[in-house]
């Protein structure tokens, strides 16, 4: 599984059995991406984008919170990825599938379209492209150093 959200935290509650149910397989592996607290930056352009704007930074926080108690439990996953770049997507990749969800280009809350793809599609190519290139560019912190980077990024 790979995940590469700004935190997710609505879909992380609604799908946490099944997170810890897939987790609990023997030979299942889980990439998370999330944005890098650290990167003022894209902290500030994420927080002037969304709605939740102010609340991003803590959402963020949660979230590495999160799957550093996966791994404490499932020792997956090994390490996280801390993306520097404003995202224009996020996806949810299983197995062969992924869902992809745009983001909108304004602050207005609306519904957005997700589409779900197959690995051997034009989009699933694109999107393996894509995390081959991810894995190249941003950082790749053990769940532990977590914290730290919290710590770091405080005002």
């Amino acid at each position: 599984m790979a995940l590469y959200f700004i935190h997710s935290r609505r879909w992380r509650e609604n799908h946490d059995a099944a997170i810890k149910a897939f987790l609990g397989r023997a030979g299942t592996t889980l990439e998370a991406f999330l944005p890098d607290l650290e990167d003022h930056e894209l902290m500030f352009s994420l927080s002037k984008h969304f709605e939740d704007g102010p609340l991003i930074p803590a959402l963020v926080a949660d979230a590495y919170r999160y799957f550093a108690r996966l791994a404490r439990d499932f020792r997956r996953p090994t390490h996280v990825w801390l993306f520097g770049r404003y995202p224009t997507y996020s996806f949810y990749r299983f197995d062969q599938r992924a869902v992809i969800a745009l983001y909108s280009n304004t602050s207005a809350k609306k519904e957005l379209p997700a589409f779900e793809v197959t690995a051997d599609s034009f989009l699933g190519t694109f999107l393996a492209a894509d995390v081959a290139d991810l894995k190249r560019e941003c950082r790749k912190r053990a769940p532990d150093d977590l914290e730290s980077v919290i710590r770091n990024a405080a005002p």
